[in-house]
């Protein structure tokens, strides 16, 4: 890894253990972070640019070691996705491959809804809320 003389250990530490499963949260246990506060760090880590980097730097070396380009990786899965049935392919299968490519592609969307206490709606507060409405702009409008 080109820049492991930049992270310090537990940093270090994170990538490796990340690297394992691709488990943020389980990687900051493994890294000796608190199980308190596992979820928070491991989502954390994967922002920071020097861990980031790390993580793309180790995946493209694995993908290197094993000879496997993304081009061959979707090739497979177009041909697995449309295997038929009497050459061997299975329903599950084309399924999963088809998932597979829409996933890579972003042709999927997740939506979350959030909700507030009692699932009733979020209460939102503007920075003017905050300040108990002191803060005034500079002009009136339409001056």
């Amino acid at each position: 890894m080109t820049n492991a003389k930049k992270l310090n250990a537990k940093q270090q530490r994170f990538v490796e253990e990340y690297l394992r499963d691709l488990n943020a949260t389980q990687a900051a246990i493994r890294a000796g972070y608190s199980q308190k506060t596992a979820q928070q760090m491991g989502a954390e880590n994967l922002r920071k640019p020097l861990i980031a980097e790390a993580i793309a730097s180790a995946t493209k070396e694995r993908s290197e070691e094993a000879e496997i380009t993304v081009t061959e990786v979707l090739r497979g899965l177009k041909t697995e996705a449309t295997l038929p049935a009497e050459k061997g392919g299975t329903h599950a299968a084309r399924v999963a491959a088809w998932g597979h490519l829409g996933k890579y592609l972003k042709m999927f969307t997740d939506r979350h809804e959030h909700s507030g206490p009692d699932g009733g709606p979020v209460k939102v507060k503007t920075l003017n809320d905050f300040y108990g409405g002191s803060i005034k702009p500079d002009t009136e409008p339409g001056s």
